[in-house]
C-alpha cells in the first residue's frame, strides 16, 4: 500500500473518551467549533485548490473502522446524536441556509482534545468542494428534521481525503419549541440547487470501452 493510504488508515491518536457533550440537556448543545482551523490545512484538498478533480480529491468507499481516529470519533457523535442534532438545527436558523457539519478525524483542538471540532459549511459553500455527493447530501435533505454530519481524514500530503456521511435526527422536542423559526428559515430557502462538477461524463453512445477499476491501494 502507498504512504499516504497507509497514513490514512493507520492512526496514532489515542482513542476519543466516549463521553457526552457540555450542557446535552439545553435545547442548543455546546459543542466545539474549529472556526475553520481544521479545514484550512486541507483546504487544496476539500476545495480543488491543489487542480485535482474532486474524484481524485474524495474518496467515499474507505471502511471507517480501519482507523481509530474515524472509528471513534463516528462512535462519539453517535453518542451525542440528540445533542448533535439540535446543535445542527441552530447553526441552520443562524444561516437560514442548507448545510453540513464537518469534522476533521486527524485535528484535534488544543482545549479539548478529545472531543471533534465541527465547522458548519453551507450549501454555496459545499459547491466550491465540485464533489457531487457532497452536495446531493445537503441540496435534498429536511433541516428541520436532520442535520448531515461529514467526516473526513485527509492524506499525509493533504492532497486528498477519505470521507463518511451521517445523518443525525433533530429531536422532536426541539422542533416543537423552534417551530416558528424553522418555518420562516425553511421559507426563505432557495427553491433550486444547482450541483456542481468539474467534469460530466459523456453520453453513453460516445462512451468507449468501461473504465477499468482502480486498486484500492492506488487511489491516493
Amino acid at each position: 500500500p502507498s504512504k499516504t493510504l497507509t497514513y490514512a488508515y493507520h492512526g496514532t491518536a489515542a482513542p476519543m473518551e466516549n463521553r457526552p457533550a457540555r450542557n446535552t440537556t439545553h435545547d442548543f448543545a455546546d459543542f466545539i467549533e474549529s472556526k475553520g482551523a481544521a479545514i484550512n490545512s486541507v483546504a487544496g484538498a476539500f476545495f480543488g485548490g491543489n487542480s485535482r478533480m474532486a474524484k481524485d480529491r474524495f474518496h467515499w468507499m474507505f471502511p471507517p473502522d480501519k482507523d481509530e481516529r474515524v472509528a471513534s470519533k463516528l462512535e462519539w457523535i453517535q453518542s451525542v446524536s440528540p445533542g448533535l442534532g439540535s446543535f445542527g438545527l441552530q447553526k441552520f436558523l443562524q444561516t437560514r441556509e442548507r448545510g453540513a457539519l464537518i469534522v476533521n478525524a486527524d485535528y484535534r483542538p488544543s482545549k479539548s482534545p478529545n472531543e471533534p471540532a465541527f465547522d458548519w459549511l453551507t450549501y454555496p459553500e459545499l459547491q466550491k468542494t465540485m464533489d457531487r455527493t457532497l452536495q446531493e447530501s445537503v441540496a435534498f435533505y429536511d433541516p428541520s428534521a436532520l442535520v448531515v454530519v461529514f467526516v473526513f481524514l485527509p492524506s499525509k500530503s493533504g492532497n486528498s481525503l477519505a470521507i463518511w456521511r451521517r445523518k443525525i435526527a433533530v429531536p422532536s422536542s426541539v422542533r416543537l419549541a423552534y417551530q416558528a423559526q424553522i418555518t420562516q428559515a425553511i421559507d426563505s430557502l432557495h427553491r433550486d440547487y444547482s450541483v456542481y462538477v468539474d467534469e460530466i461524463p459523456p453520453p453513453k453512445s460516445e462512451a468507449s470501452s468501461p473504465p477499468k477499476k482502480r486498486k484500492w491501494w492506488k487511489l491516493w
